[in-house]
């Protein structure tokens, strides 16, 4: 027996049990090759076990184009916007949630800016103060006409308009 004949015999003990023939020539065989004994023996175990596995359930001739519509369908429920007048909490908690936390961080920043500006202003007005102070004290004398000008809104004067009535 060639090793062509062998593999046929292995291939027909796959798909069921070998005559009395084929078993003679399998026998044979292996008391002329006695390393593929072991081989054959584990071999025909492995098949007594997957011969007492169950029958795999019988499946419906359509069943790829079942599996295919039940997918679409998930797809479409998925995609399906919510009906009027009903609240998809869903879609729009992380939305919201986003928001709420950019508008914290927006205010949080701003909050941290004044606080900034305000610090810087009183640190210069001290600085300023005390550079006055230090200095000639006649500087001071003229302070309050000084700011009066600088008044971004000057005051009306009554007295003057009433004479040029």
């Amino acid at each position: 027996m060639n090793e062509q004949e062998y593999t046929h015999l292995r291939e027909a003990s796959w798909r069921g049990r070998l005559t009395e023939i084929e078993a003679a020539q399998l026998q044979k065989h292996l008391a002329a090759h006695p390393g593929l004994r072991e081989e054959w023996e584990t071999e025909a175990g492995l098949n007594q076990l997957l011969e007492k596995l169950p029958e795999a359930p019988a499946v419906a001739s359509n069943f790829t184009a079942l599996v295919l519509q039940a997918v679409e369908r998930d797809a479409a429920a998925r995609n399906r916007k919510p009906a009027k007048g009903r609240l998809d909490l869903a879609n729009w908690l992380p939305k919201a949630a986003m928001a709420a936390l950019l508008l914290g961080f927006t205010f949080v920043g701003y909050h941290q800016y004044e606080i900034r500006n305000r610090v810087a202003l009183a640190k210069n007005v001290a600085e300023l103060s005390a550079a006055v102070s230090a200095s000639d004290p006649e500087l001071m004398k003229d302070f309050d006409p000084i700011m009066r000008l600088s008044d971004p809104q000057p005051k009306a004067d009554i007295e003057l308009l009433a004479l040029m009535k």
